[in-house]
């Protein structure tokens, strides 16, 4: 597909985005690229100006054609490409390539359920994808535009699963917990989970997570909640709105994370802590204790670093 500067910057306008140009509007590119991997004929963007391989960028554009969409404010010289300065560059270039090249994001594939799965539940909304070899057990619904990947179990209590969300390959949602007593004849027995699970809208599971079913109540993902990959969820866990939670990440059970928090790489939480609202613990921490809101947090254990 073809895209020039001219309609790159008539959809920004369309969406409010602010922005400037430098160079000729007819310009046109057919692909993206990052910038460690310039290529011709291709969008490419930059939040930091300086050190930018300028002579570099003007060679692939004299041989093909380059656009570089690139943070507003400073302008840059010297350059022989068109450069669009947009507000949020970040947001400005990954929202344009979904409007322009959004075809090849295997995330827009057919809404179906392939051959492969099994699927036991009934309580399934409109526009949804089930991977191949997932399984889906009775007591899960599943809200509209929803896509699970290959590979994933949902079973385990009643689980929802709001619209919008994705659950990435190799997930296992509703598991029973790690969490054991002594019985009449001292023998550990496992505490029974009668919870489930509630997971928000707009949610994203990452690959390989493990999110497991309450004990006597619900373990909880609000809306928007985003995690990466290899995070375990534990029984009675709290996940607020907004809250991402990166790889590897640890909870125990009968945690609370506050809305907006932001859990780093290798994060352990102790059980029943609590880690308050726009709060960010930072990598490879274990926190022991509440972290208040707005709090950052850092080290083993986990300290304030503000």
């Amino acid at each position: 597909m073809e895209v020039t500067v001219k309609e790159i910057v008539s959809f920004y306008e369309s969406i409010g985005i602010k922005y400037r140009i430098t160079g000729e509007e007819n310009v046109s590119v057919h692909s993206f690229c990052p910038l460690n991997a310039l290529k011709q004929g291709s969008v490419t963007w930059a939040r930091h100006l300086h050190r930018l391989p300028i002579e570099k960028m003007n060679e692939i554009h004299r041989k093909e054609s380059l656009i570089l969409v690139a943070e507003y404010g400073e302008i840059l010289s010297g350059t022989e490409f068109p450069v669009i300065y947009a507000e949020n560059a970040h947001r400005a270039f990954f929202l344009m390539t979904e409007k322009f090249f959004g075809f090849l994001n295997p995330d827009n594939r057919d809404r179906k359920i392939e051959r492969t799965a099994v699927v036991d539940t009934r309580h399934i909304g409109k526009n949804v994808y089930i991977g191949h070899h997932t399984y889906i057990a009775r007591d899960v619904s599943i809200g509209d535009n929803v896509t699970i990947m290959h590979n994933v179990t949902i079973e385990g209590g009643y689980i929802s699963i709001g619209d919008h969300t994705i659950i990435e390959s190799g997930t296992t949602i509703g598991a029973q917990g790690f969490s054991y007593f002594k019985g009449l004849e001292e023998r550990d027995v496992c505490v029974p989970h009668y919870g489930g699970v509630r997971i928000g809208k707009h949610v994203k599971i990452g690959a390989n997570n493990t999110i497991i079913r309450g004990c006597l109540g619900d373990t909880v993902i609000e809306d928007h909640v985003k995690t990466a990959d290899l995070v375990c969820i534990s029984h009675n866990d709290i996940i607020k709105q907004g809250a991402k939670i990166t790889c590897g990440t640890v909870m125990a059970g009968s945690t609370t994370v506050g809305e907006n928090a932001w859990l780093a790489p290798g994060v352990v939480l102790n059980n029943a802590v609590n880690v308050g609202d726009n709060s960010y613990v930072g990598i490879g921490s274990v926190v022991l204790k509440k972290v208040k809101d707005g709090r950052r947090v850092f080290g083993v254990p986990a300290g304030n670093i503000d």
